[in-house]
């Protein structure tokens, strides 16, 4: 599987990732964060375990199949498995072969099938298994959260950021740059694809890849494994898509524009322009296999890009700056943001309240209230 992000137009990525996806296979031996692990057992209906078992992963979106053995206590582990919908296929002989469908994992997921019962018959016999209970992570003690890819598809998101995801789990609430943060504020560690991607200068998300580029966002809180590090607060990691068995793409056009929005109130009152302020984000996406598609293909691609061209400017900053009476230290005709006359200035060295009730302790110089003396100044 090989994934490219192009902030623009460019041949020479095109055809890096065409040189590159000579080299891809599945599955790709991946870091932790980016795939996950399926374990289980396998026994007969008496309980007695079967070693030696096959047991067979068969990816549901692109056909592809990880395999492996039970070992002499029938158990078995299969690592670095890309996040996707799974068969697990159990075969021996002297026993029927055993499928059960739609078993999910997600990136960093420690996904246990439990008990896989194998019933004597010929190998060419299958016992599908339905109606199972959802699996759970047993494997680790960490809080967690995944945002699956139909969530990405279909939930929308104030910018183009796929962090933004992360506000879904529960204690954690926006940070900056369209980033996430847990609620007692601990750092934030990004990484897409297992890799860490923060700007170290400021601790803050390094490369913000837009969502539809993303297949699933995990989200680790607390109590996470000894692979994770940096920070002692979120973990937010960001998988990109892959190519599935089958060719599918899409196009997406998210715009601001000035002419849609309306004037602030004090540029009216002004007589100012409103400030320009065009955004577009737009671009599209591409997948599939190399190869027939719906056949034994071994190799996917999958790209993506965004243009995302910006027009801003016209913004007027007021700053309200001394009059001449005040940089002479005459506030006696000075007035607040109402309008109203603000002449009270308090000469804490009297020890008396300044107040419009009792004025003891305001500055009057020369009988002038608001007035500072030359040589208080």
């Amino acid at each position: 599987m090989f994934s490219v992000f192009a902030p623009g137009r460019s041949l020479v990525v095109a055809a890096i990732a065409a040189v590159v996806l000579g080299f891809a296979g599945s599955p790709p031996a991946a870091a932790q964060a980016t795939t996950g692990t399926v374990a289980g057992t396998v026994k007969d209906v008496q309980g007695g375990v079967i070693p030696g078992a096959t047991v067979t992963l068969i990816s549901e979106s692109r056909g592809t199949t990880i395999e492996a053995v039970a070992n002499a206590t029938g158990d078995f582990v299969i690592s670095n498995i890309p996040g996707d919908s799974y068969t697990v296929r159990v075969a021996t002989e002297g026993f029927k072969t055993s499928e059960r469908k739609g078993v999910a994992v997600t990136p960093g997921d420690r996904v246990a099938v439990g008990t896989v019962t194998l019933e004597q018959g010929a190998l060419a016999e299958t016992v599908v298994v339905a109606g199972e209970s959802p699996q759970i992570q047993t494997q680790t003690g960490e809080r967690s959260f995944t945002v699956t890819t139909e969530s990405v598809q279909n939930l929308p998101v104030t910018g183009r950021n796929f962090a933004s995801f992360a506000t879904l789990t529960p204690g954690v609430v926006a940070g900056f740059g369209g980033g996430a943060t847990r609620a007692d504020g601990a750092r934030t560690n990004y990484l897409l694809d297992g890799v860490s991607s923060v700007d170290t200068g400021g601790n803050q998300q390094g490369l913000a890849v837009n969502p539809d580029a993303i297949a699933e966002v995990k989200v680790l809180a607390t109590a996470y494994q000894a692979e994770y590090g940096r920070t002692a607060g979120l973990q937010i990691s960001g998988v990109t898509k892959s190519g599935s068995n089958r060719f599918s793409g899409s196009v997406f056009d998210l715009e601001r524009r000035t002419a849609w929005n309306a004037n602030s109130w004090a540029n009216v009152r002004n007589g100012n322009p409103k400030p320009v302020a065009d955004q577009r984000d737009w671009g599209y996406t591409l997948g599939g296999p190399v190869g027939k598609p719906g056949g034994k293909n071994k190799l996917f691609f999958f790209y993506s890009e965004q243009l995302s061209p910006r027009t801003t400017g016209g913004t007027i900053n007021r700053f309200r700056v001394p009059t001449l009476l005040e940089r002479q230290g005459d506030f006696s005709q000075s007035t607040d943001n109402t309008g109203a006359r603000f002449n009270l200035i308090r000469d804490s060295t009297t020890g008396l309240p300044c107040t419009a009730a009792n004025q003891a302790g305001c500055f009057q110089d020369g009988g002038v209230l608001g007035k500072i003396p030359q040589n208080r100044l």
